[in-house]
Formats: C-alpha cells, sequence, structure tokens
C-alpha cells in the first residue's frame, strides 16, 4: 500500500512540476544559477515586442552577465523602493537623475539584444519621420511657449505639473524607442520573465545572508530556485546590505535598552519592589 501511494505521489509530481518550471515555449527550466542563453534554450529567439502598443517580431540575442554588466550598474531588486511605494499606495519614484541612469541603461539592453531589426536599423527608420516623435516635439514647444507667456500667472502646483510633464516629454525625446520597448527588452534581456529573482523577499535574504556569514559561503548558495548568471551577483551583493542594515538597527535597539535600563546613572530597583 506504501509502495503504491509512493508511486502516485510520484506520478502526480512527475506531471504537475513541469508545469511550474516552464518557458511559454515549454522549456523545462534549469534549476540553479545559468546563463540566460542556456535557461532560455538557444542563444537567438523570435519574439513579439511592442512597439507604442503594437507588436512586432524581432529577433532578440541572449546577453551574458559580463554582456549585462558593461550595460551599467542596474539591480533586479528593489526591494526598499517597492514596500515604501506599497506603503504609500503609489507607484515606484525615482529621482529624475535615477531616471536617466535606467533609460541609459535599458538602451544599451536594447543596442545588446535586438538583433533583427538592430537597434541602429530601427533608429534609421524612426529619424525625423516618426508620427509619435513628431507629435511630441510639438507638444514640447507648445508648452514651453505657453508656460514663459503665462508663468507669471502660474501657482507653484500648476508649475511642478507643466515642470513633470517637459521632463517626460524631454525624456520621451532623448531616446529612440518607445517606453513600452524598452521597459519590455528590459525584462526580456534580464530574465525577469524566467527568473525567480522577483520572488525573494527580505527575510530570505536576509537568512541567506546570515548562513553565508556563519559557514564562510556566498548568500546565492543558499537561495534555490531559477536564477540567471547575473542574479548570481545581485543577491550576493544586496544579501550582504540586508544584513548590514539589520546590525545596524540591532545595535540601535540594544544602545536603546542599555539607555533605558541605565541612563542617569540610576541604580535598578531591588527585585520584589
Amino acid at each position: 500500500m506504501r509502495n503504491y501511494l509512493r508511486r502516485v505521489v510520484r506520478e502526480v509530481l512527475d506531471e504537475l512540476t513541469p508545469s511550474y518550471t516552464k518557458t511559454n515555449t515549454s522549456q523545462i527550466l534549469p534549476p540553479g544559477y545559468n546563463p540566460i542563453q542556456a535557461i532560455r534554450g538557444g542563444l537567438f529567439h523570435w519574439v513579439a515586442v511592442p512597439f507604442n502598443g503594437v507588436e512586432i517580431w524581432c529577433e532578440l540575442r541572449c546577453p551574458n552577465a559580463t554582456q549585462l554588466e558593461q550595460c551599467g550598474n542596474i539591480s533586479n531588486i528593489i526591494i526598499d523602493k517597492e514596500e515604501a511605494a506599497q506603503k504609500e499606495g503609489t507607484a515606484i519614484q525615482y529621482e529624475y537623475e535615477e531616471v536617466i541612469q535606467i533609460r541609459n541603461f535599458q538602451e544599451k539592453l536594447c543596442e545588446l539584444v535586438l538583433n533583427k531589426p538592430t537597434f541602429d536599423n530601427i533608429s534609421t527608420l524612426v529619424g525625423e519621420n516618426d508620427f509619435v516623435l513628431s507629435e511630441k516635439r510639438k507638444e514640447l514647444t507648445d508648452i514651453k511657449d505657453i508656460f514663459e507667456a503665462k508663468k507669471s500667472e502660474l501657482s507653484e502646483t500648476e508649475k511642478d505639473i507643466i515642470h513633470k510633464r517637459l521632463s517626460t516629454l524631454e525624456l520621451q525625446l532623448g531616446f529612440i524607442l518607445p517606453d513600452d520597448t524598452m521597459a519590455f527588452l528590459t525584462k526580456w534581456a534580464m530574465g525577469n520573465d524566467v527568473s525567480d529573482i522577483k520572488k525573494i523577499t527580505k527575510d530570505s535574504f536576509l537568512r541567506a545572508a546570515s548562513l553565508a556569514k556563519a559557514h564562510n559561503k556566498a548568500p546565492s548558495d543558499y537561495l534555490s530556485g531559477v536564477f540567471t548568471d547575473y542574479n548570481k551577483n545581485e543577491i550576493d551583493t544586496y544579501a550582504f546590505i540586508v544584513l548590514d542594515d539589520f546590525m545596524k538597527q540591532q545595535q540601535i535597539v540594544n544602545s536603546g535598552k542599555h539607555k533605558w535600563l541605565f541612563g542617569n546613572n540610576k541604580q535598578l530597583p531591588p527585585r520584589g519592589i
């Protein structure tokens, strides 16, 4: 009876497990830390990429960890910003300089992964004849003209709204590819659709870093799942940051307790009083 139950359980697991570890192309995902090429099952792939809401089939190249690192110092792990946004019920907020840094990183990724057509091919096609960009250039000019003519009449709130809109338009005009294209290619290049990197919690990072420190290993040795080789460096870096922050908080808490118990050189009352 026991053997029969084991066989039934094994059959169920064999049937269900692949459904949780396959891409949309039915490629079984290898556990552990692997190059994105190995996870996706090939160096090149034809993928439907959105361009201003319209999907166009493009051949994309899988980048390796070294190539990703050369594009800039950007990480998938933004737990602190995500927690802050969730607490406030808003979208993740970035400073303007951070947005520029992210956009530059995204553009370099797009240049890296676009094979057919290439990034240069798209840049040539867009040029001055792109309807969307032409409309944005006109909107930017119109808003600037109106702002200069009426800025003395505007409130500070109205000025802030206009400045934000101008910054958005300047960003959009400063980069060839549409926002949805850059966002899609970034996620694809970094393997966010096939990696478990976004599923790791801060508690998991803390536990992994604590174990790694205790046993003189890397935090990535204590996190299981499907990850890219680029994720390994991200995990090892961020996990120790979480541990360091935790230790500092513990020192603050312990220091506060010490002051409460022994502050002002007052003696504690004897037990039983």
